[in-house]
């Protein structure tokens, strides 16, 4: 048996991930680069044109991304604040610093190389890029029906010349840094192609439901960016769009019909990220073979000896007077609990906000209705133990997350090519005994907001110099 550790162990992570595919389609939590678009279109355009088969497009392509990287290393040799870096920066490292890059080694694929897949960092995007229409579907990048192969040609048509080079010198790339950079698309040619082809500002009359959607989502993003001090896009926009009652008085906010979709998305969130890291925190306590019941004594330990009535009528306000949502989730994370008491806090929290949130808030904020581990089946357990203690009802959770994770794993569990069978678990129960093969992450669901953000900015939607601002030209496509 293969223990191979798979992702989301308890599934509470679905129903975000689903409404964020459907507000920001052609943008994912691995697509932080606007170039990487324009240069996937490029090499497509180039193949297509020469007549180029699948293994010399997949060299051409490989080495074209290590001459981007290369290029915007020199351009940049600190990481950016606000951008990551070129992909297979890291890998390629050493070379840089040395200043040679030998092309035939860097773009070979596997160890020693910039990049694992054959294809190099083309399957992260290559969802994106057919979403959006600049390529088209096939076993290597073809170019779409929106591709502007002028505008990538003219934009990025030199990195095609130093991926024909067989030594790339640092030193010699930095003067190319102003138009080839990663960071540099916001002034060049397939940077305006690709902004018009993000923001879609037909997008209602044409290009259908998806494309609105996005188009929205960048208005909103735009909107908050313009009337708020934004430094991290899912933190502070994040908080914006959770809290509070700009998106009912902002005059621009309020026409946005996806703002309220977003309420209730990122509300969610809180309570996805409140389960991931509690779930994170129990297996943690498994550090050696462990009774369940033990695991749950501990978390029981971490709580106040009080009933559960009083737990919840501690928790802060969550609405003020005026209906808007207060931030209750974040100040409850900010007070310096221990994480099962905190996260505890906010999962009861998000239980209150079922009876608190309406329309179209509610709806996105709840999904499928009643699952296990969802809002209501939080505040539906919850209502039935007031007279309970706290603890008690920690020591029955613990047993329902153990059993969920277990459940989960044998439903995600393959038979592997070999025969061997891959259970994706790192909690292992046997005969009401616990071990762990590793520990569990605890990071919230990505909302892609930091990744929409970093595309815009890179093709001269957005600027940042301490905090994000709106530039001209992004001004007149989301107007």
């Amino acid at each position: 048996m293969d223990v191979a550790a798979g992702r989301f162990p308890l599934s509470v992570e679905r129903h975000v991930g689903g409404m964020v595919e459907r507000l920001v389609p052609g943008v994912t939590t691995v697509t932080p680069h606007a170039r990487y678009y324009a240069l996937h279109g490029l090499v497509a355009a180039h193949a297509a044109e020469t007549g180029l088969a699948v293994p010399a497009a997949q060299t051409l392509l490989r080495r074209a991304e290590v001459a981007l990287a290369a290029v915007s290393f020199a351009h940049h040799p600190q990481a950016l604040a606000w951008l990551p870096r070129a992909h297979g920066t890291d890998a390629l490292a050493r070379r840089l610093q040395a200043g040679t890059v030998t092309m035939a080694e860097a773009e070979a694929p596997g160890k020693g190389g910039y990049a694992s897949s054959t294809w190099g960092f083309w399957a992260p995007y290559v969802g994106s890029e057919v979403e959006l229409g600049i390529l088209g579907t096939g076993r290597m990048p073809v170019p779409g029906p929106r591709l502007d192969a002028t505008a990538v040609l003219d934009g990025l048509g030199e990195v095609l010349e130093l991926a024909r080079q067989d030594t790339l010198y640092v030193g010699e790339l930095a003067s190319l840094g102003d138009r080839l950079c990663v960071c540099a698309g916001g002034d060049r040619p397939d940077g305006a192609w690709l902004a018009r082809l993000l923001c879609e500002p037909d997008a209602s009359a044409e290009a259908g439901a998806r494309a609105a959607a996005r188009r929205q989502t960048i208005q909103l993003l735009a909107r908050v960016v313009a009337t708020h001090p934004v430094a991290r896009f899912t933190q502070d926009v994040g908080q914006v769009l959770a809290f509070g009652p700009f998106l009912s008085t902002d005059p621009v906010t309020c026409g946005i019909d996806a703002a309220a979709a977003w309420r209730g998305v990122v509300l969610r969130n809180y309570a996805v990220g409140a389960w991931r890291r509690l779930w994170s925190w129990l297996v943690e306590q498994v550090d050696e073979l462990l009774p369940i019941e033990e695991l749950a004594d501990r978390f029981a330990e971490e709580l106040p000896d009080i009933t559960v009535a009083a737990f919840l009528s501690s928790l802060p306000a969550t609405q003020s007077t005026n209906g808007a949502p207060l931030p209750a989730e974040h100040t409850l994370r900010s007070a310096g609990d221990a994480l099962p008491l905190a996260e505890l806090r906010v999962l009861a929290t998000s239980a209150r906000r079922v009876d608190e949130l309406t329309g179209r808030v509610r709806d996105a904020f709840l999904g499928q209705r009643g699952i296990e581990l969802g809002p209501e089946w939080v505040k539906r357990r919850l209502d039935e133990a007031l007279l309970m203690k706290l603890r008690d009802v920690a020591r029955q959770l613990t047993h329902d997350l153990v059993a969920r994770s277990q459940r989960i794993a044998l439903a995600k569990a393959q038979r592997r090519a070999d025969g061997n069978l891959w259970l994706p678990t790192r909690l292992h129960e046997r005969g009401g005994l616990l071990y762990r093969t590793s520990r569990e992450g605890r990071g919230d669901v990505g909302l892609r907001l930091d990744q929409l953000g970093s595309v815009l900015a890179t093709c001269g939607v957005l600027h940042y110099d301490e905090h994000w601002s709106v530039t001209r030209s992004g001004k007149a496509l989301v107007d």
